[in-house]
């Protein structure tokens, strides 16, 4: 509220000196009564808008929080859904590879672990079945031991031709007999 004397460190004892105190503004004369009850109010309003600012602050702070978990929540759903399709559509276009391969491939998911499915697949997720039959082919002429067994040939030289059938039932027992 007012300047006081003192001494300082360093000056000539006996010289007083004018420090300004903690109410009065640096260098300036004393505020009287009205100026610190102006100063003492302005004081207050600012703590009071400091606070609010702060709280504020603090509500955006958990408004944004919220919604970018909710961005974040929407993310993680939308990657584990791509995954989910991704893995689909790498299961169909196996489907395919081991369905066109079943004719011609002894063991049809063979077919399957030697080609890159991928590259069967467009960005859309539809399959290139074309392209599925001329991989195979080029997979069969690469590694023809992959390939099925053609089905032994047949020794009957064509018509077969029926025995006569035992017409009772002592002529069975009686040819039973004699193939033991």
């Amino acid at each position: 509220m007012s300047e006081t004397a003192t001494e300082p460190a360093g000056a000539p004892e006996g010289e007083p000196t004018t420090e300004p105190t903690p109410e009065s503004p640096a260098g300036d004369a004393p505020l009287g009564p009205a100026g610190e009850k102006a100063l003492s109010e302005w004081k207050q309003r600012a703590k009071a808008a400091e606070r609010a600012a702060k709280e504020q602050a603090a509500r955006l702070q958990e408004i944004e929080d919220r919604d970018k978990t909710e961005v974040q929540k929407a993310a993680e759903r939308a990657t584990k859904a791509e995954q989910r399709a991704t893995a689909m559509v790498e299961r169909a276009a196996r489907a395919e590879v081991r369905a066109l391969a079943a004719a011609t491939f002894a063991d049809p998911s063979d077919a399957a672990a030697f080609l890159n499915l991928g590259d069967f697949v467009d960005d859309d997720g539809d399959i290139d079945s074309k392209g599925i039959e001329k991989a195979l082919a080029d997979l069969l002429k690469r590694k023809p031991h992959l390939a099925r067994e053609a089905a032994p040939p047949s020794f009957d030289g064509g018509a077969r031709t029926s025995a006569s059938k035992p017409t009772s039932m002592n002529e069975l027992i009686r040819q039973q007999a004699g193939a033991s």
